[in-house]
């Protein structure tokens, strides 16, 4: 097979339309050794007898093995070899006459040229860089042309001789860009600074040094344009600098919208020219939103001419009886703009875009045109979230013009109008749920009678965002009429299919009434018996290939109604149902037929969860059966290519796939369809491990397996985000059933995830995998947790301490930019909300190394101590002080007395931050007072009586109670509570303080909304009753109606449950453990009870005695009642 004319064959059947003959010659060709193969195809490019078509096939083959696999193709050859490769390809290169392969061999040089580099910048081909800057001086225009091509391809061919070359660059692009007469070569040059200005977008110098290249690359986009309006090469590099180097067009910003708007609303020009114009000024608009801003009369014409295009719509014949979701032309200008609009609203922050909106939309809502009100309505759907602050304002007349359109006359404009409705239904939600519902939801009902399919299943789609966002107190006063609709729709739409097959109605529905029981919980009990029925015979029939849809959302809306009713409700079906899915996933797994798109395969392994959820501990029996598809969806392996430009346009508008440009002709597609069902099925997984506990741990080392290298999985956030939560519960499940693997498991996820957080780009990811190191150290405990890994968790926290004050130095810069606007500064909160919840995650990690070393912990605080009090300095962000503190609530609670060695780092703080303006700090120092009345040593007596007045105050404040600050004042009845159990004498009069504060302490009860705290504070409660404390009780018992008063309404509020005492997190502390006193009334109090059950033993007391049930019950509400009985009934 060495030989050339064999392998020339071979490249003739490699392009065989017959698909035998060309699978053969694959398989040849691969079963040639790498670096064979790369000599082989050398010789085909450069023997000129050998067919084009086969010398341009040998140039991309040798591209892509060097793409795949450089080390045996090219680097295991002889020295002698690998330089002589070299000089043919550039005397190929040079030689070549036939344009197309010029540039293929170009390709195939640049690509070799780009693993020649070492770490420094230092080449291993010095050539290639003196090839390319004599082709650009050449008097040939091809090879000029070739110059830029190559320079675009490999834009780092300087190296570490970049920064003393600028002048070279400037003067090589700017001769190409201004050439006077080749178009070719100066599109090369516009594309080849794209290349280089994305290659160094964060180098100052370098935008500096060619920032006049920009008008003159402005000027000759325009000219192209006018010469050739079909040639789009110039615009999307344009796109290119927008989307990665942003910052080069910002001194000409204004210049750059001028020229991309005109070349916008020409109507004259393709529609390509078109979209890649509006495709800069949206780009733009996302990366320079505050300068963008500036330019409004540009911005405002814009969105007239994007509502104009969103009225370019074609009639469709057969709309009306289509049984299919409407397929959209991502290439008509109609999709186009109406996504163009959403993008730009969403960037700009609304107002800019609204002025418009307001000003043409209510006329298109009253054009005669079916298009014209279409548009509107889709263009109010488009904005709305970007415009919601502004349009929430006016939410009210928004819907007064769109919801009439719910009956329009066009059934397209019904489409849209549910289209809109449903979009701000998710955007408004739950305010527009609350003030709206009597004008929303009656209206939407109406339309699922209407005559047309797809508007029948929009308005069902609408119903379900609806439901997502609505109080249950609401959507129960429609549920009667609501379910009786959907009841009809259901059983009417499931003859059609039967009859017709028509199945597009049927699967909406499904899918609504999921919607609605899940919102509605036990409250769609009484419907139950109306759907389980034919859900269950969809499920067991819907068996043919055409109906795995259906069959997977019927699966969904079973498993949704499950968990809403509850397991008492639905235990009777749940093993016929367990049954059909275990069917199933048999069948599939046997079934020839059976492939990895089975569209069932997401639904049923959500199912499983949810059923899962229901059973607990009774789910074990089913794990072997449904553990296979999870895994095997867990598993499932990205389809990635890499693929040339032209490759990467064939690919883009399938939706399946998504493409990344990682440069001058190379990208890389990604199949996207399959990464959904492999973040279901992590998901899942960490479903099943919360909730099985020990049971779970025959699949423990396996789901490792599978879940550590997907910290690195960063196709997909998801992927990362679960495969991070599931960690701690894994090594639970060890630690209870396999307690010898643990300290390996632990030591490889300690690994992983210091890695993974290391180099995880995104924040809210980087906060959940912290999360998951917090929860990891606490499970396996100090036992596994060596010193040395204890040092690199420092270290990890040291660099994301210093990070975080980086990013706070750097938003403080950002508002003296000259692009700062009050825009800019609500984009710089929510980076420092994100900041902030990365801060949070981080003491957690501090706080899990705290409660699992205790006092032992020190160490490692004080290597971290000077973040700490950075953190409390005046000036820092309110965040920063809220997060400072609880540090410092944890060193006195785990650190105990000798916590008071660092008293003057945090005391000063503490006695300012009792009076916060913001509830949350003020929150966190009261708790700490309350731990250090508790853990501290004797000597916090002498500080600790200063804090008595002001918490006293922040509990009888005015608005001690609202919902901004009712944890905080919570927070103080629990630290006043642990003074008097704990620290009588830092009250004023001592113990005798104690017995007069009593009275005044049960008229700040009940507390309900700190669970850790109402346990402290009920405990304590008991601890009073049971001894039967005349200043609790009153004169011959003349408190209690108010007492169980206090302990009902804490009950009905869910702050008292036989759940309520688990942890708050930094609240470790369990008020109920402490000894209450000796009893004198009969009651027990065993120590080792709860707070709740404690409670519930006074109750029972209570209710013994006939003469105290009537005064004490008489007062209690309808929920208080309630929650009073089912706690005497389950205890």
């Amino acid at each position: 097979m060495g030989e050339h004319t064999d392998f020339q064959n071979l490249l003739v059947q490699l392009q065989s339309t017959d698909n035998e003959a060309r699978t053969q010659a694959e398989t040849a060709y691969d079963a040639i050794p790498s670096s064979s193969r790369f000599t082989l195809l050398l010789q085909m490019i450069n023997d000129k007898n050998v067919p084009s078509q086969s010398r341009h096939m040998a140039a991309i083959l040798g591209r892509r093995l060097l793409v795949n696999d450089y080390a045996s193709a090219f680097e295991a050859l002889p020295d002698e070899t690998k330089v002589a490769a070299k000089q043919r390809l550039l005397l190929g290169i040079v030689h070549e006459t036939e344009n197309l392969m010029r540039r293929k061999i170009a390709d195939l040089a640049a690509e070799l040229a780009r693993m020649q580099y070492d770490d420094d910048g230092n080449s291993e081909w010095p050539e290639f860089l003196q090839f390319l800057l004599e082709c650009s001086n050449s008097s040939d225009i091809g090879l000029r042309e070739v110059g830029c091509h190559l320079f675009a391809a490999v834009p780092s061919v300087f190296g570490n001789q970049q920064a003393g070359s600028l002048p070279i660059i400037g003067q090589f692009l700017g001769r190409a860009i201004a050439d006077p007469s080749h178009y070719e070569l100066r599109a090369s040059g516009v594309r080849a600074l794209a290349a280089f200005i994305a290659q160094n977008a964060t180098e100052s110098a370098v935008l500096q040094a060619l920032k006049e290249l920009v008008p003159m690359t402005l000027q000759t986009i325009s000219n192209a344009i006018e010469a050739d309006p079909d040639d789009d090469v110039m615009l999307k590099a344009l796109v290119d600098i927008a989307d990665t180097a942003y910052k080069y067009l910002r001194p000409y910003l204004n210049a750059v919208l001028e020229l991309c708007y005109k070349i916008v609303r020409n109507e004259e020009l393709v529609e390509p020219q078109r979209h890649l114009a509006l495709e800069v000024i949206v780009t733009l608009a996302e990366n320079l939103p505050a300068g963008v801003r500036k330019s409004a009369p540009i911005v405002e014409s814009l969105v007239g001419t994007l509502l104009k295009l969103m009225t370019e719509m074609e009639e469709e014949n057969d709309w009306n009886e289509a049984d299919t979701m409407e397929e959209e032309d991502d290439s008509s200008n109609a999709l186009t703009a109406e996504l163009a609009l959403d993008r730009l609203s969403c960037a700009l922050s609304g107002q800019h875009v609204l002025n418009e909106i307001i000003r043409t939309v209510p006329g298109m809502l009253q054009n005669a045109d079916w298009k014209q009100r279409y548009a509107g309505l889709m263009a109010i759907s488009a904005c709305s979230e970007g415009s919601s602050k502004l349009m929430e304002t006016m939410l009210g007349s928004v819907l007064e013009a769109v919801v009439p359109r719910l009956t329009d006359p066009h059934p397209r404009v019904r489409y849209a109008a549910c289209n809109s409705v449903g979009q701000m239904a998710s955007d408004f939600g739950p305010k527009l749920q609350k003030n709206h519902h009597s004008i929303v939801l009656p209206a939407l009902v109406q339309v699922l009678d209407d005559s047309v399919p797809r508007v029948q299943a929009n308005a069902g789609a609408a119903l379900v965002n609806f439901c997502e966002k609505v109080p249950q107190h609401i959507l129960t006063n429609y549920l009667e009429g609501l379910v009786a609709k959907l009841e009809q729709i259901m059983n009417a739409k499931f003859q059609e299919m039967v009859q017709h097959g028509r199945k597009l109605v049927l699967m909406q529905i499904v899918t609504t009434v999921a919607a609605v029981a899940d919102a509605a919980e036990k409250r769609f009990s009484p419907y139950y018996d109306r759907f389980m029925p034919i859900l269950k015979y969809i499920m067991e029939n819907a068996v043919h290939k055409d109906l795995r849809l259906l069959r997977g959302k019927t699966i969904e809306c079973i498993s949704l109604i499950g968990l809403a009713v509850g397991k008492e409700k639905f235990i009777n079906d749940v093993g016929p149902v367990m049954n059909l899915l275990m069917a199933t996933q048999t069948q599939n797994e046997t079934d020839a037929s059976g492939d990895d798109d089975d569209s069932q395969a997401s639904y049923m392994i959500s199912a499983w969860a949810r059923i899962c959820k229901l059973l607990g501990r009774d789910f074990e029996n089913y794990l072997p059966v449904v553990m296979p598809q999870v895994l095997k969806s867990a598993c499932i392996k990205p389809e990635i290519c890499i693929l040339d430009n032209d490759e990467a346009d064939t690919v883009e508008s399938d939706l399946d796939w998504q493409v990344v440009k990682l440069g001058e002709d190379r990208n890389y597609a990604i199949r996207t369809s399959g990464l959904e069902d492999k973040a279901t099925a992590c998901q899942m997984l960490v479903c099943y491990a919360r909730e099985m506990k020990e049971s779970f741990a025959p699949y423990c080392q396996q789901v490792l397996d599978i879940m550590v290298p997907l910290l690195d999985f960063y196709f997909n956030d998801e992927v990362r985000s679960a495969a991070a939560e599931c960690l701690p519960y894994l090594l639970g499940s060890l630690k209870a059933r396999q307690p010898e693997a643990v300290v390996a498991a632990w030591a490889r996820v300690h690994k992983s995830l210091l890695r993974a957080i290391t180099n995880e780009p995104e924040r809210d990811v980087v906060a959940e995998h912290l999360l998951a190191l917090a929860g990891s150290i606490e499970t396996v405990g100090k036992e596994c947790v060596t010193n040395e890994q204890l040092n690199e968790i420092r270290g990890l926290l040291d660099r994301l301490f210093h990070e975080h004050f980086e990013k706070s130095d750097e938003r403080v810069a950002k508002r003296n930019d000259e692009d700062f606007d009050e825009c800019e500064e609500e984009r710089l909160m929510t980076e420092k909300d994100e900041d902030e919840y990365v801060l949070s995650k981080m003491c957690d990690v501090v706080h899990a190394v705290f409660v699992t070393f205790g006092e032992g912990a020190l160490p490692f605080f004080q290597q971290l101590i000077v973040f700490c009090v950075k953190l409390l300095e005046p000036g820092r962000p309110w965040s920063d002080l809220q997060w400072g503190i609880c540090l410092w609530d944890d060193v006195i609670e785990f650190g105990g007395a000798q916590s008071w060695q660092f008293r003057e780092f945090f005391l000063p703080t503490f006695m300012q931050a009792v009076h916060h303006q913001q509830p949350d700090v003020r929150q966190a120092v009261v708790y700490g007072i309350g731990v250090a009345a508790i853990h501290g040593g004797p000597e916090y007596n002498a500080v600790l009586p200063n804090f008595v007045a002001p918490l006293i105050q922040l509990i009888e404040a005015p608005d001690a109670k609202s919902s901004d600050n009712n944890l905080c004042t919570e927070n103080a009845i629990s630290a006043i509570t642990k003074f008097m159990k704990h620290r009588p004498e830092c009250l004023p009069q001592g113990e005798a303080g104690v017995v007069a504060l009593i009275p005044r302490w049960l008229n700040w009860l009940p507390i309900w909304d700190d669970s850790v705290e109402t346990e402290h504070v009920y405990g304590y409660l008991c601890d009073l009753i049971e001894a039967n404390v005349p200043a609790l009780l009153g004169p011959d018992n003349a408190n209690l109606p108010r007492i169980v008063k206090v302990i009902a309404e804490a009950m009905a509020t869910g702050g008292l449950s036989e759940t309520s005492n688990s942890d708050n997190r930094t609240k470790s502390t369990t008020a109920s453990g402490d000894n209450p006193t000796p009893q004198q009334n009969g009651l027990s109090a065993a120590p080792k009870l709860s707070a709740y059950q404690r409670c519930v033993f006074i109750l029972r007391h209570v209710q013994s005695n006939s003469s105290l049930v009537e005064a004490c019950v008489n007062q209690l509400s309808e929920d208080q009642r309630e929650a009073v009985n089912s706690a005497l009934m389950g205890q």
